[in-house]
């Protein structure tokens, strides 16, 4: 049986559509932080938000979500992995380095997946994919390097945090392929997720000075990232069906220049040639990684980027 042409372009076109909503996230939260909305308060507000919508997509697609214990040590490990902590460390870095150039971590998932699965043993680690990671971790340490490229000389620091975030999702890409629970649809698992990571991000709240969203600017920036999130997670899972791990990982050239343009066109943030030059570096090691990739099996990861 042929596939229609117009499905062939599915999958490409919702991961134009997800990179962009998750690209968009962290001008958001940028925006809400300057109003005294704390990167903690945003990612829980964004996590229950999204994961409840979630919820309520399964609940009435007949697939409530399970309470077994299994079930919930898996919404918080992947939670913790795939939610707060990343987010946390995505939002907290975009208010020191600008939501543009923080944005260059979402290019990294795939890369620190495949070391990670290699060193355990669940993939090989080719040639090409290894030269591609060392290519994109060269563009990294060019930022990090330049003086002139970071807003001031104490950002490296904040530079190590947002690769913290592409390093804790690939851990969650390896937890959720190793620990998804068999049988279980993605859709229920994906609000558990975000909900777990709410839950976890709750523990920080009482100690924010100011932990509701009262502003209009930040109840609009929250409100805008719940149904983006949520869209977009809806998304993730249909990306993965139709097209698998290769297509999916696609994500991060689609995030990455809409955190850009963002930063640029909405926030008006400035980068100089250095960074260009090495965002260009970091995009090559990424496709080198990718094409290599294409040309080996490797099994599917259930996780985002």
């Amino acid at each position: 049986m042929v596939t229609p042409p117009s499905h062939r372009w599915t999958p490409l076109v919702l991961v134009l559509a997800f990179g962009t909503l998750m690209g968009a996230v962290v001008p958001l939260a940028k925006l809400a932080n300057g109003t005294g909305l704390a990167p903690p308060a945003f990612a829980f507000w964004q996590a229950l938000g999204a994961g409840s919508l979630i919820a309520l997509v399964s609940f009435f697609r007949r697939q409530p979500l399970r309470t077994d214990r299994r079930h919930l040590r898996f919404y918080l490990l992947a939670g913790l992995t795939g939610a707060s902590l990343p987010n946390l460390a995505i939002y907290a870095a975009a208010n020191h380095l600008g939501a543009g150039l923080t944005s260059l971590a979402y290019a990294f998932p795939p890369l620190f997946t495949m070391l990670l699965a290699g060193l355990l043993g669940l993939e090989r680690l080719s040639v090409g994919r290894l030269a591609g990671l060392f290519l994109a971790l060269a563009g990294t340490a060019i930022i990090a390097l330049d003086g002139k490229s970071l807003p001031s000389a104490s950002e490296p620091v904040w530079f190590l945090v947002a690769l913290a975030a592409p390093l804790l999702l690939a851990v969650g890409n390896i937890y959720r392929t190793l620990r998804w629970p068999p049988g279980s649809p993605p859709i229920p698992l994906a609000a558990g997720m975000l909900l777990g990571g709410a839950f976890e991000l709750l523990a920080v709240m009482p100690w924010l000075e100011h932990p509701l969203p009262v502003n209009g600017l930040a109840a609009f920036c929250v409100l805008a990232a719940i149904a983006a999130t949520a869209l977009a997670y809806l998304m993730f899972m249909e990306i993965q069906r139709l097209g698998g791990p290769v297509t999916l990982s696609l994500v991060g050239f689609v995030i990455t220049p809409t955190g850009l343009a963002a930063g640029v066109l909405v926030l008006d943030e400035r980068y100089g040639p250095t960074v260009w030059a090495a965002t260009a570096v970091i995009f090559v090691g990424v496709a080198v990684n990718q094409l290599a990739a294409m040309r080996q099996p490797r099994p599917a990861t259930r996780g985002r980027g």
